[in-house]
């Protein structure tokens, strides 16, 4: 049973301490039984009486125990052991008596059981009885005397040393625990203490360095580099279209996709360089110590080629690759921000040149970021400041030659910069998020020039307004446009909506829904610079577009290039077959015009005929062509 396994160690101190002092009164009662029977064989009475008398309050001591009054318990179980010994010595052979022994045993069970006051309350009436015995012996009063030894007093005194036996063993066993337990503890704050500094040094998920020892390290290198005038390099990872594989695969997959790729990138440096984790899908290495840009270069060259090798995850193989920006120490820098911010520049370089690609940095990556930086912030306020204006191109019915539409670009007159090209600011406004922000001013403006032309007498015009993908995905497309036909009066069905090839591809159950509820409506899509991208014609049946335009970049060179005018001749035959209309982009002169006329082509927009006009010149412009055609 529990109450005498005396090994049994709890968790719990409370439950130890219950259990110890229960073991403490049981032993005691199981002494005070052998010792009482043989008094009784040799009917000592009196020692009879004080023994069983004693049993009364150990008894109630264990009553205590279960009602878990412990300290109660404690100090009456001592109190009347402490008074038995002390009748025993008097009433017996004084100082001589097999019970002194028992007297430190129970000093070590008062300390352990009781609390301080009764420990030391118990402690002195030990003292106290010894010290009038002893007096009582020097006086002649109370004399102690020598028993004879007897078989009584040999029971009494095993009873006693086998319950202090037990007891300083217990006792003994429970020091041990404790600190056996100190020390386990002791290990896991340091085991524990460890890992934290191990986790604010480095990243959890690939056990990489993080960005603050990378940061370390890099300084280090750097100082390295400085002293043995030879170059650092910091070369800044981003892996190509990681996102699509986090959100089609889940995240355990790009979880082990990030882990993948920290193990390759630790194979393709020397021990003396540092891989680390930046964040997200984003690595460092410092590469210290190197002869020149070669050596940067040829790691970089390494590292692509590494990267790109297939990744299996269950039955799924897949191949992804990176973006590397390089940046050297000292050339571009001698600190880590300077080294990061410049490897930075230099990957969306590559990013932007069509990824798995390397780029060094140069002054001029510098000169365009702080180019965009202030374009982007000027172009947070120039709607309010009316700088934003629409030019219309006129598309053009090649067969009748008379005006059907036109094309509303937007224009960026710059205060200072003059007439920003749109192929500057597009992609900034993108990159910035402005472009949600402007492409509501342009549906809803040109919405609003459409309507006034239309009571001015231009009743029969259709309005391409191109959509940027970013406003599909983060805008309400919907909701934008009925607003702006509500707001101008204009019917839907003069309104056309120019998607781009990219935004097709993503195929999502969101897009196909926005374009059904719009179409329902009345609005019209057309793919705008058709045969550039990936051209796969399931979207054309999926989307159901009304009109394809064919980019400008084929029908420049028609009549030229022998491959350019095959092109056009299939998207021609394609759009036919799929009876959709069609119109060609970027007509200059007479000879592309009459080509595109015996390919088949229908429509067409270009120098031509006109660039593209602000407003009220457009509207001059179709009012004079019109009059011309009537004349003719």
């Amino acid at each position: 049973m529990k109450f005498f396994d005396l090994t049994y160690h709890s968790d719990n101190q409370l439950d130890r301490r219950q259990l110890r002092l229960q073991q403490m009164i049981h032993l005691v009662l199981f002494g005070m039984l052998l010792s009482g029977l043989q008094n009784v064989y040799f009917q000592r009475w009196y020692d009879v009486a004080i023994i069983f008398s004693a049993a009364i309050p150990a008894l109630i001591s264990l009553a205590l125990i279960r009602r878990q009054q412990l300290d109660r318990a404690g100090a009456l179980f001592c109190y009347s052991i402490a008074g038995v010994l002390t009748l025993v010595h008097w009433s017996s052979t004084g100082l001589y008596d097999p019970a002194m022994i028992a007297y430190p045993t129970l000093i070590v069970l008062a300390a352990i059981a009781c609390s301080r006051r009764v420990f030391w309350s118990i402690f002195a009436l030990i003292l106290l009885s010894l010290t009038l015995l002893s007096l009582g012996d020097m006086q002649g009063w109370h004399p102690s005397r020598v028993a004879p030894i007897d078989i009584g007093f040999w029971i009494d005194l095993m009873c006693i040393l086998f319950i202090t036996a037990l007891m300083i063993y217990v006792f003994t066993q429970d020091l041990q625990h404790a600190l056996a337990t100190l020390q386990e503890e002791n290990l896991q704050t340091l085991k524990s203490k460890a890992h934290i500094e191990f986790l604010a040094h480095h990243d959890a998920l690939t056990q990489l360095p993080n960005r603050v020892l990378a940061k370390d390290r890099c300084e280090h290198a750097l100082a390295h580099a400085a002293r043995q005038n030879s170059m650092a390099a910091l070369i800044f990872i981003d892996l190509d279209n990681f996102k699509t594989i986090n959100d089609s695969l889940g995240h355990s997959a790009g979880d082990a996709l990030l882990t993948e790729m920290a193990r390759r990138l630790q194979t393709c440096v020397r021990a003396s360089d540092t891989v680390a984790r930046q964040g997200g899908d984003e690595f460092l290495i410092i590469l210290e110590n190197i002869a020149s840009a070669k050596a940067a270069q040829h790691i970089a060259a390494t590292i692509i080629a590494t990267v790109a090798e297939p990744v299996t995850f269950g039955s799924i193989t897949l191949t992804t690759t990176c973006s590397l920006g390089i940046a050297l120490s000292p050339l571009d820098g001698d600190d880590f921000d300077t080294l990061l911010q410049k490897a930075d520049m230099a990957m969306y370089r590559a990013k932007a040149a069509g990824r798995n690609s390397y780029f060094f940095y140069d002054a001029a990556i510098n000169t365009n970021a702080v180019e965009h930086l202030q374009l982007a912030s000027s172009m947070r306020n120039a709607i309010a400041r009316g700088e934003f204006m629409l030019h219309y191109q006129p598309q053009i019915d090649l067969l009748t030659g008379d005006v059907i539409g036109a094309e509303a670009l937007v224009r960026w007159r710059h205060p200072e910069l003059g007439l920003v090209p749109p192929a500057k600011f597009i992609p900034i406004a993108e990159n910035a998020g402005l472009i949600i922000e402007i492409g509501e001013w342009i549906v809803h403006q040109a919405c609003q020039q459409t309507r006034q032309w239309q009571d001015e007498g231009i009743r029969d015009l259709m309005i391409g307004i191109n959509i940027s993908p970013i406003q599909f995905r983060r805008g309400d497309v919907e909701n934008l446009v009925l607003q702006a036909l509500a707001r101008s009066g204009l019917a839907a069905q003069y309104v056309e909506l120019e998607l781009t090839e990219s935004l097709l591809l993503e195929d999502s159950s969101a897009l196909r829904s926005t374009l059904q509820q719009l179409r329902g409506h009345g609005i019209s899509f057309s793919i705008d610079d058709f045969g550039t991208g990936y051209s796969n014609l399931s979207y054309l049946k999926h989307f159901e577009v009304e009109r394809l335009k064919i980019d400008q970049s084929f029908i420049r060179r028609l009549t030229e290039d022998p491959h350019d005018a095959a092109i056009v001749s299939a998207i021609i035959q394609v759009a036919d077959s799929l009876q959709l209309a069609l119109i060609a982009e970027g007509i200059e002169n007479a000879a592309t015009l009459q080509r595109l006329i015996e390919l088949g082509c229908k429509q067409g927009q270009g120098y031509h005929w006109s660039p593209a006009l602000p407003a009220d010149e457009f509207k001059a412009f179709v009012l004079a062509h019109r009059q011309k055609l009537a004349e003719a």
